[in-house]
């Protein structure tokens, strides 16, 4: 027979259930749909700045064999490519760590990279020779900023 004193519903432990399943679902959806090229950008940003200041301390720890050539190691950019160069001589390519090889690593869509290199100070300097004065450096890796300090070349 039925009983009408039983009453109908869910238990607190399935609706738990129920709650905690919505749950992973959902972040497991927001997960698959979020973007992360923003990230990526700051990552190739970051990847930038420790080849900078790679640069910094090989010419810190260099000099230069080249007669008139102040600053022994700079950067330089070209085909959508940045490299490492040594002697005043951006056809003097070296492989920067992580590069496969000295023709240098992509850089992302929206860049902006001058040429500029270090003396054996550290001062970063807006040519491939180190001649004039030291001054700040504005790089742009797809819209993020890097600046390099001048008289110091911090890279914060």
């Amino acid at each position: 027979m039925f009983d009408q004193n039983r009453e109908q519903g869910f238990t607190l432990i399935e609706i738990i259930a129920v709650l905690i399943l919505i749950g992973i679902l959902g972040a497991v959806v927001f997960s698959r749909i979020t973007s992360t090229a923003e990230v990526d950008l700051r990552v190739r940003a970051e990847q930038v700045k420790g080849h900078i200041r790679y640069a910094q301390m090989r010419a810190m720890n260099t000099t230069s064999a080249t007669t008139g050539c102040n600053a022994p190691v700079g950067m330089a950019a070209a085909a959508g490519r940045y490299y490492m160069f040594i002697n005043c001589n951006t056809v003097n390519q070296v492989v920067l760590p992580g590069a496969e090889s000295s023709a240098g690593i992509d850089l992302p869509g929206g860049s902006a990279f001058p040429t500029f290199s270090f003396d054996t100070w550290g001062r970063p300097y807006a040519n491939d020779n180190g001649t004039g004065t030291s001054t700040s450096i504005n790089i742009s890796i797809g819209g993020e900023p890097i600046t390099i300090t001048q008289n110091t070349g911090y890279v914060p």
